[in-house]
């Protein structure tokens, strides 16, 4: 079941999050700009100390730096960490913005989360996600400056600097723009191979 938390992680938010464009086209919205982009993280590490009764835990990575850290009581399983544990980390991030036509959406923020952890006496393991959705409405445009002031649903405002100034010829003020960011953190923890 551990190994196999990651790729949950990851599957879940790559279904439940739009598709990620890789250019600025593609929209939903006809010739209304979208972008995407996605980075994933992985680190791997081996225990190298424990203290139980401060909750502490000394991870080594394979460029032989170590970091001592403290863990919350979320962390159920510290029991069962044993010195030469390896412990593998994965952070996926995603953000994609898509421009739709005035009508298409009204002004919203939405959110989810999940959270999955291992079994009572297993090594710890677990995954977290989250996902935030915002449909702003573009407020003004300076094409000057190369920015859009968004604003969000509770009537905040921000101006932003695009990254690719053609875009500002391809929206108008009033078109909704939405946002959305997922991330996901999985953390497996398992005996040195051959044990």
């Amino acid at each position: 079941m551990k190994s196999q938390l990651l790729a949950t992680a990851l599957l879940a938010l790559s279904i439940g999050v739009p598709a990620v464009q890789a250019s600025e086209e593609g929209s939903a919205a006809a010739d209304k700009p979208a972008m995407g982009a996605v980075s994933v993280v992985t680190m791997s590490a081996t225990v190298v100390a424990i203290n139980q009764e401060k909750r502490e835990v000394t991870l080594k990575d394979a460029d032989g730096n170590e970091k001592t850290i403290k863990l919350g009581e979320a962390v159920k399983n510290l029991p069962q960490v044993a010195v030469g544990d390896q412990v593998q980390v994965a952070y996926y991030e995603s953000v994609n913005i898509e421009v739709l036509g005035s009508q298409q959406a009204e002004p919203a923020t939405a959110e989810m989360a999940a959270l999955e952890t291992a079994q009572p006496g297993e090594k710890p393991s677990g995954t977290m996600a989250r996902e935030l959705t915002v449909v702003a409405t573009i407020d003004a445009i300076n094409k000057d400056d190369d920015t859009v002031t968004l604003k969000g649903p509770e009537g905040n405002t921000r101006t932003v600097k695009v990254r690719n100034p053609d875009n500002l010829e391809k929206v108008a003020v009033g078109d909704k723009v939405m946002i959305t960011l997922s991330r996901a953190v999985a953390v497996d923890v398992t005996a040195p191979a051959g044990e």
